[in-house]
């Protein structure tokens, strides 16, 4: 893969690994260890990967990348998802300025009611490899994915380099993540709130077990999903997958 002539740098401490084709990102910096501050970007995979074992597609001209990663002492190693939520967020809003885009619980950032970006996080040797898709150039159509998609360019009316956003990727991560170091989850639910697709609205929460319909209260402490059901009950949802009630 050829960089782009006006790519600038990484943040400190992190450095990029190129590839043409992977099997996926994330199986890559598993398979090296996850060393902290790594980063790798292959123009297509062929066994990418989302969470609960779903397929990922993966045409060339989107970004598909692994940000490796160690956690502060202390912190809960779920959080690690708000982080890469939020930093993607603040890289494609930089990248598409004008266009609009909020947070699905719990890694999912959408544009138009439609997923636009993804994540799997998975624990390795040294830390945390933070696998990141995000729709440029093209999204699988309707009837292929469990979530309408949507790619940046419909939103943005441009397609940057998967490098270019990349960097700008990183480079939110890491400030992301040495404000959750440096002063807890706390203020990250805050601003994470203030994009929630939704918030205050009735959706429904599949745990795998179960499926919870109710008001989208908000996010406790920790970044479970909390929902008030008609009957008044408040759930807390630790893991499972958002829907919304007429559009699934």
């Amino acid at each position: 893969m050829t960089a782009p002539a006006t790519m600038p740098p990484l943040p400190d401490g992190y450095t990029l690994n190129r590839f043409d084709t992977l099997d996926s990102t994330n199986a890559e910096a598993l398979r090296a260890g996850t060393p902290p501050g790594a980063v790798y970007i292959s123009r297509r995979q062929t066994s990418g990967r989302g969470r609960q074992g779903r397929d990922w597609q993966s045409p060339d001209g989107n970004l598909y990348a692994t940000i490796c990663t160690q956690l502060s002492a202390n912190r809960n190693p779920a959080q690690v998802a708000f982080v890469a939520g939020l930093a993607v967020l603040d890289a494609i809003s930089e990248l598409a300025p004008g266009a609009e885009f909020s947070l699905k619980w719990p890694n999912d950032i959408l544009a138009g009611g439609r997923k636009i970006s993804g994540m799997l996080i998975e624990a390795g040797d040294a830390g945390y490899a933070v696998g990141i898709g995000i729709n440029i150039v093209s999204s699988p159509p309707d009837d292929e994915v469990r979530f309408p998609a949507a790619n940046l360019q419909d939103f943005a009316g441009q397609s940057p380099d998967p490098e270019v956003l990349l960097v700008a990727l990183c480079r939110h991560f890491e400030s992301w993540h040495r404000r959750w170091s440096d002063d807890g989850f706390e203020p990250l639910r805050a601003v994470w709130l203030a994009s929630a697709h939704r918030i205050g609205d009735t959706i429904a929460a599949s745990t795998g077990v179960d499926r919870i319909e109710g008001r989208f209260q908000g996010l406790d402490a920790d970044g479970a999903l909390v929902l008030e059901d008609a009957g008044g009950v408040v759930h807390v949802v630790t893991a499972g997958d958002v829907f919304f009630p007429g559009a699934d």
